[in-house]
């Protein structure tokens, strides 16, 4: 029976090798889809999942409730780690953990090596030696009730170790940060994977804090929101009831009094680190695709059993009068579906393997393809495979049973179709409505990724070079600033606290016609006379911050958003008030984008700095002419200048596409461009096998039609009025269906809706169906109709 049945198999392969092809390329395709979008899915949802302690680990995060919009702020004040969490009962473990720099470059410092050159390495942390009791860190050196205990002691990952100390055995040797900082290291680690929130190459002791950054009282501090607190709390321990414990924390601290911390979980940190849901509708959408393909592949098949049902006839109908039963032949093709549908997975596995590295580059990411490490992942791809082969076989093999014999045998196995040919019809027209979805959302994804690519940010650009720089001593930015100007390739210089996109220091104030509970949380910089004019920021009131006026100092500039939230017609001569201070407002500049433009223009104030450089601080030069050429004066000029402070200069472009929110849209407007591609390939393949089966159930029809004289045209009108109701139904489902996912897209600015966008999408879709439906005519074009009459 067994042995039977996979002749069986094999025979109708070798009997219908084209549709044996075309349904296996169409499963193909649609797992393939489906397995590498698993992995991918499943890396970004395992995120941290291999911390021994995952459930119990929450960061402290703090709620802004004064800021425009509400803030929900990933960092906290150290103030939370000494006086909030340590002593409450449901905590077991507190860390305390900062960025090492949280300037221009993220959070790097440079490494001497041992031939005296210098390495920039980003994601350093200070950190208390609690992390190797809360995180799950394997080291390879070292001690870890001790590494991070000591003063100056600094752990290394092991890929920075090796960049190090060629020879091995870091522990107990001294490095060099910042030209000036001898640290030992205590500790190597085993680099943290690539799915983990954290990622530091290297993490100096809290006990070196104080020393190091001049910080002397952070213990006590509860207004400096740039920290990392996490806790591990107790097994069974409720994270809702110590957040009723804690959200009163700030009602003592002045001007803080609207903000709360509160429990993030360790599940949530990669996928919405700021409890907003970006990266989860990212995940959703990404989802929703590959689940729309899988429809697709299983809608295929169905179209595509059923145009091929006809090649099978024969065998169908002796095998009911030689007493098979509905059931049996049933059964028999459903069974044939599951094997397809295996098969086609395990082939997908391969493949999938095989492109992996091509979908890393289309996504920007490094994913690392572990499928057959992961047995959950790889049982559920094969449960899948097996409910798709159920699901695509039980339709065709419940009609192909359902074959009367006697018709069957003599050939009218059409002559009742209308129903099944309904159900093709709407399954076709389904296919249609997806199709046009995605390539609809494809559009609306790459024109909005232009439009904020090429929004206008505020201020100019293009040719800026920035880098940080920490001096050991302070130095007049005016000596700084007449070195690099007598280049003529050097437009302007400037230097500040921060720069746009880069860096962000908050504050919150009151403003004059405030009430006396009122306050805002405010983005502010502190900038010298010249950082205006080297972004060409513009003025919209007022003026800019001049030396021919020396009480400047005491003055500030707002942006058009702050004047709007302050309720001010006529703001110069205003004043604010921070930290007890008050600062008439001297002018206020045209709104522009501090950080990212997928989130709305932040109230901003800027104040004027000592025009001294001391400490970290950023420097910004904007260039005419050859950037390298640009780049290797300032760098000249700087060395000499600042001789021991290392440094690194970088184009402001970079900053500005490495911004989270621009990279997310542009992965995402790649991959529904490769879902669109895809979804209307398997869409032409369904319809390949509609206008297929229309013709074989037609044929004798239009050979009549062609005897009695109807033209080719005639015909093709036939068949095409079908697939204009087809299109039509698509139309008035996947247009709707765009608008929805448009209207959800978070962002605080967005491309306006086209309808260049659903015109040219229809039209491509309509042309795909079209050629399709020519192929065939063609085709039956060129035949003979005496060959038609004599079919069946």
């Amino acid at each position: 029976m067994i042995k039977h049945f996979f002749t069986n198999i094999f025979r109708n392969i070798r009997h219908n090798v084209v549709f044996t092809v075309i349904n296996f390329t169409n499963l193909i395709i649609g797992f393939t889809v489906f397995v590498l979008f698993s992995v991918v899915i499943g890396f970004e949802i395992n995120f941290d999942k291999f911390n021994t302690n995952y459930n119990q680990i929450y960061r402290v995060q703090t709620k802004q409730e004064d800021s425009y919009p509400i803030n929900y702020c990933a960092y906290s004040p150290p103030a939370y780690r000494f006086h909030l969490m340590a002593d409450l009962p449901e905590v077991e473990k507190v860390l305390l953990m900062r960025e090492v720099s949280g300037g221009a470059k993220g959070s790097g410092q440079f490494f001497t090596l041992p031939d005296g050159g210098q390495l920039y390495e980003q994601n350093g942390y200070w950190s208390e030696n609690s992390i190797f009791d809360i995180f799950t860190i394997q080291l390879t050196e070292g001690d870890k009730t001790s590494a991070l205990t000591e003063p100056n002691t600094i752990a290394l990952s092991e890929t920075l170790a090796n960049k190090l100390f060629s020879d091995g055995n870091a522990v107990g040797k001294q490095v060099i940060i910042g030209k000036r900082f001898p640290l030992t290291v205590s500790a190597v680690y085993v680099d943290f994977q690539k799915n983990s929130t954290l990622q530091p190459t290297y993490m100096v002791s809290m006990a070196t804090y104080q020393g190091l950054s001049g910080e002397t009282k952070y213990r006590e501090d509860w207004t400096n929101i740039s920290y990392d607190n996490y806790v591990l709390l107790k097994k069974g321990a409720d994270p809702k009831l110590v957040d009723a414990k804690i959200k009163d924390a700030f009602k003592h601290v002045k001007n803080f009094e609207k903000s709360s911390p509160y429990l993030h979980p360790l599940s949530k940190l990669h996928l919405s680190p700021n409890s907003q849901p970006d990266m989860m509708i990212g995940i959703g959408i990404l989802s929703l695709a590959a689940i729309l393909v899988l429809i697709l592949t299983c809608v295929n098949y169905v179209n595509l059993s059923l145009a091929n049902s006809t090649q099978r006839s024969t065998e169908i109908g002796i095998k009911k009068v030689i007493g098979s039963s509905k059931k049996l032949i049933a059964g028999q093709f459903l069974a044939e579906t599951i094997i397809h549908s295996i098969f086609s997975t395990i082939i997908a596995l391969f493949i999938a393997r095989a492109s992996f590295p091509l979908l890393n580059h289309l996504l920007n990411k490094n994913v690392e393809y572990s499928l057959w490490d992961n047995t959950p992942l790889l049982f559920f791809i094969f449960l899948v495979s097996l409910l798709v082969g159920v699901l695509s076989g039980l339709y065709p093999s419940m009609v192909i049973s359902a074959y009367s014999p006697v018709k069957v045998l003599k050939g009218k196995i059409f002559s009742n179709g209308g129903k099944s040919i309904n159900i093709k019809k709407i399954l076709v027209a389904t296919q249609f409505s997806i199709s046009l979805f995605m390539l609809i959302v494809s559009f609306i994804l790459f024109n909005h990724v232009n439009f904020i690519l090429k929004k206008d940010l505020g201020f100019d650009s293009k040719n800026i070079l920035y880098t940080e720089i920490n001096p050991r001593d302070n130095m007049s930015f005016e000596t700084v600033k007449t070195s690099i100007l007598q280049h003529p390739e050097i437009a302007d210089i400037s230097f500040s606290s921060t720069i746009p996109f880069i860096g962000n220091i908050g504050g919150f104030v009151s403003w004059e016609g405030a009430s006396s509970d009122e306050k805002e949380m405010v983005s502010r910089n502190y900038v010298n006379y010249d950082f205006i004019p080297t972004y060409n920021i513009k003025m919209a009131y007022g003026r800019n911050f001049s030396k021919e006026y020396p009480a400047d100092d005491k003055g500030c500039i707002i942006n058009e958003t702050a004047m709007k939230v302050f309720g001010w017609k006529d703001p110069i001569g205003k004043h604010i008030t921070l930290s007890g201070r008050s600062y008439p407002v001297i002018g206020v500049v045209k709104d522009f984008h501090p950080y990212s433009v997928h989130n709305p223009i932040p109230t901003y104030v800027m104040f004027l700095n000592s025009n001294v450089i001391s400490g970290s601080t950023l420097l910004s030069v904007r260039f005419n002419g050859d950037e390298q050429k640009a780049k290797a004066l300032v760098t000249s000029e700087l060395e000499n200048i600042f001789p021991n402070a290392p440094f690194e200069f970088k184009d402001f472009s970079v900053a500005f596409h490495l911004d989270e929110a621009i990279a997310f849209w542009q992965t995402m407007k790649r991959m529904f461009i490769f879902f669109s591609v895809i979804t209307l390939l398997i869409s032409t393949i369904g319809l390949f096998g509609l206008i297929l089966f229309t013709i074989k159930r037609r044929t004798k029809e239009i050979g009549v039609r062609k005897v009695l004289g109807s033209s080719v045209v005639s015909v093709y009108w036939q068949l095409s009025t079908e697939v204009i109701g087809m299109l039509g139904f698509a139309i008035l489902v996947g247009c709707p269906a765009a608008i929805y996912i448009y209207k959800t897209m978070p962002g605080a600015y967005k491309e306006p809706l086209s309808v260049t966008e659903f015109v040219v999408a229809i039209v491509l879709v309509a042309i795909i169906a079209f050629a399709t439906i020519s192929y065939h005519v063609l085709k039956l074009a060129v035949s003979n109709p005496v060959e038609a009459l004599r079919y069946e």
